[in-house]
């Protein structure tokens, strides 16, 4: 209190809209908005002069829209990498298409080729697709489930048949190691195969060519685990806690050219979390991640 303004910004702009304001010289609001040197902290400071009987004065309102301009950020680096990850499954569904359409009546392997990537493909945008929803169900926190009976051996049977041939392309050896009886719990069949599809999906991803992915499950009294374990990357100790924002992904150099939303972990831990469960994660940088699915047995 007491102390000029000028200076208290570190910029001449503001510093001169304060200067005419005080001195009656403009009606008219103005804003700037500031980035901090330290961190990344982004600052809107609005200065609005104030007719007075004794005099002109100015409000100057600082703001801290930080949140709001990461926010911005993340959406439209979202936006694009939708785009691309639409752009690639519709290019080859084209492709696969004509390729099936000019095949002669002789050529029937290449005909059922086509169709196995049209479907595969096809599974992909579905599951791009439902992930965008799910995206608009968390921000408006509206996500909800739809509780039934789950068989998870039929659910990891599911997730096992269309993760096998992108496994075989990588020559990557995925397993799923399941007890002789699995129990049926409640939940909602369609999120949590969702989850176990992004947790499956994103091991097959990261790791390369010629690794391996076990998906070993357990059961005991109360609980249920889905254990994904990967011979990938791994994740950085610092990262381990930041995977699961929304739009988040590593800064390891060797995922630059691996296309992804940043969404698939994200919605995999809102969806168990809803069935009252959680997901762990252990992982070491060049040698591998386990992410652990804890499933109540009897999933409200």
């Amino acid at each position: 209190v007491g102390n000029p303004a000028a200076g208290r910004f570190a910029s001449q702009e503001i510093d001169e809209a304060i200067r005419v304001a005080v001195s009656g010289g403009t009606r008219r609001r103005t804003s700037f908005e500031l980035k901090r040197s330290e961190g990344r902290t982004v600052l809107r400071v609005s200065v609005r002069p104030i007719r007075r009987e004794d005099g002109a004065s100015a409000i100057v309102v600082v703001e801290d829209i930080t949140q709001q301009r990461a926010a911005e950020e993340a959406r439209n680096s979202f936006v694009a990498q939708a785009a691309h990850e639409l752009r690639t499954p519709l290019t080859n569904i084209r492709l696969y298409v004509e390729q099936a359409i000019d095949a002669s009546d002789t050529e029937l392997e290449v005909r059922a080729q086509a169709l196995n990537v049209i479907n595969n493909e096809s599974q992909r945008l579905e599951r791009l697709v439902q992930d965008m929803l799910s995206v608009a169900e968390i921000e408006s926190g509206s996500m909800s489930i739809h509780a039934g009976e789950v068989r998870l051996a039929q659910l990891l049977d599911t997730v096992s048949g269309e993760y096998v041939a992108q496994a075989k392309d990588k020559h990557i050896a995925l397993k799923f190691e399941l007890p002789p009886k699995l129990p049926v719990i409640k939940g909602d069949r369609d999120k949590l195969s969702l989850a176990v599809h992004n947790i499956v999906g994103n091991a097959l991803k990261y790791t390369p060519e010629g690794g391996k992915v076990t998906v070993r499950v357990s059961w005991e009294q109360d609980e249920v685990r889905i254990a994904v374990e990967d011979s990938g990357i791994g994740i950085k100790d610092e990262e381990q806690g930041l995977i699961f924002d929304k739009f988040y992904r590593a800064k390891d150099s060797r995922i630059a050219s691996i296309t992804g939303t940043g969404l698939g972990l994200t919605l995999a831990r809102d969806v168990i979390r809803l069935h009252g469960g959680d997901i762990g994660i252990k992982s070491e940088v060049d040698k591998g991640s386990t992410f652990t699915i804890s499933l109540p047995a009897r999933a409200a």
